[in-house]
């Protein structure tokens, strides 16, 4: 599987299609539409797709959407989960469902506030064993272990709660791993001289470089785009004040 190769994207965004249907329940609803141009994740250049996009609505709100971005921006969550996996935020069940498929991910453990999405997410997929949703507020859940804890409710945002709900996640459960959605795009982003003092954990450099040198063999590089300097610095030094916690530089 390589997550920018357009044959797979296809391929995946097809086999999802067939599998969720446009439906609603409450204020959230999914629709489906035909969009011709699609950018992808950290990389902007757009290409004419002409794929049938999944979405997820709060009212009149995208909550998320099934997109080439969305599938690449999860390659390496997917790739690198094992064990029992946490994560906060349902959406339309991608994630739950692709982690449920490895053989080395015991229990898939899915924190939704929504019961709407919930219902929705039911009306489309069997009861999986390994997946387990609680429908609860995630920032007040009773005290688990955890292999992998992966945080999706930024709406593919970089923002500050990036940084707060990493403290507070980790002082909730016990978590070996953890990350959220736009990792990767946030510490490329990043510059040298101030990320070198920061003690970043190992998995998302590893993450970062993996994705980043798959992103270069499939001719994207050139179209790559950092995000905002002086916002990433600003998100960093949050990040800084809680990873160099405890340690000496």
């Amino acid at each position: 599987m390589r997550p920018y190769e357009e044959r797979f994207i296809k391929q995946t965004i097809n086999r999802y299609n067939k599998l969720i249907s446009e439906s609603e329940s409450g204020q959230y609803s999914i629709v489906k539409s035909k969009e011709e141009s699609l950018s992808g994740y950290l990389y902007e250049e757009e290409k004419n797709k002409n794929l049938d996009i999944i979405k997820l609505f709060n009212d009149d709100k995208l909550i998320m959407e099934l997109t080439p971005k969305e599938i690449e921006g999860y390659f390496e969550i997917i790739k690198n989960a094992k064990g029992k996996i946490g994560i906060v935020g349902l959406g339309l069940g991608y994630l739950a469902e692709e982690l449920a498929n490895k053989k080395e991910v015991t229990e898939v453990v899915v924190y939704e506030i929504s019961s709407s999405v919930i219902e929705l997410y039911k009306r489309n997929f069997k009861n999986r064993r390994k997946i387990k949703i609680l429908n609860e507020d995630a920032y007040k859940a009773e005290r688990q272990k955890f292999d992998f804890f992966f945080v999706d409710i930024y709406n593919e945002k970089l923002v500050e709660e990036c940084a707060n709900d990493y403290k507070i996640f980790n002082e909730i459960h016990d978590i070996e791993e953890y990350s959220f959605w736009g990792m990767e795009h946030f510490l490329l982003s990043c510059r040298y001289e101030e990320i070198v003092w920061v003690f970043i954990p190992e998995i998302w450099m590893d993450m970062t470089k993996d994705l980043a040198r798959i992103l270069d063999e499939s001719g994207y590089m050139e179209s790559y785009k950092p995000l905002e300097p002086k916002h990433v610095s600003n998100i960093l030094e949050k990040f800084k004040v809680i990873l160099n916690e405890g340690e000496e530089i």
